[in-house]
């Protein structure tokens, strides 16, 4: 990567090759122990590294270190978005006991280009099979609090502490909410409360 100090680019081999063997980043104590740095000097390289687009960090997640750029070719940009659980528990969506690592995504394949209002969930169930979404599926979702009418949205309803995130058509009337599945034999979520939590932007499906 041009502009980068030799040990920069092996502090991002080193980030690339871990993340590829682990499935997550790299926290600072691994890349300080990996070269015999000081906390202090790792981090002060992960600083020059977001400063020069190489990284991103992810305020408020473990290990929430994202590979904007990889070495092998610095022309193709990798965004790495959070991958969480499909249960929320009453915490935020993206607090750290719902984290489950990341999902690299090909700019190429984003119509946004701010990864930092991305997430991904993994679908479970059938519900919304027949708009195409399978079991197994990840759903790359973007933040937002509101919806209109009809779109496919990560949501809670209900006002209990214990609740799950559902993927589910969003309708809203005057005085109720409605999730509704795209499989005929479910029966729409009606509650007086409900909580958007994202829009779907894409599913991604391995065979």
């Amino acid at each position: 990567m041009k502009g980068l100090t030799k040990r920069q680019q092996e502090v991002v081999e080193f980030i690339e090759n871990y993340m590829d063997t682990n499935g997550f980043s790299p926290s600072v104590r691994d890349i300080a122990d990996n070269f015999g740095f000081s906390p202090k000097a790792a981090y002060d390289h992960m600083t020059a590294l977001k400063k020069k687009g190489i990284i991103k960090t992810a305020d408020n997640l473990p290990r929430g270190l994202a590979l904007v750029k990889r070495s092998s070719n610095s022309e193709n940009l990798i965004f790495k978005i959070p991958l969480v659980g499909t249960t929320a528990a009453g915490a935020p969506i993206l607090s750290e006991e719902n984290y489950d690592g990341y999902v690299s995504i090909p700019q190429s394949l984003l119509s946004r280009g701010d990864s930092d209002n991305l997430y991904a969930l993994r679908v479970r169930g059938d519900s919304m099979i027949e708009d195409g979404i399978n079991d197994g599926d990840l759903a790359i979702m973007l933040k937002t609090k509101t919806a209109d009418n009809g779109d496919i949205v990560a949501a809670s309803i209900g006002e209990d502490e214990e609740y799950s995130i559902t993927l589910k058509h969003f309708y809203k009337t005057a005085d109720r909410y409605e999730l509704r599945p795209a499989n005929s034999a479910y029966k729409s979520l009606i509650s007086t409360h409900c909580d958007v939590h994202g829009k779907l932007l894409m599913i991604i499906r391995n065979y």
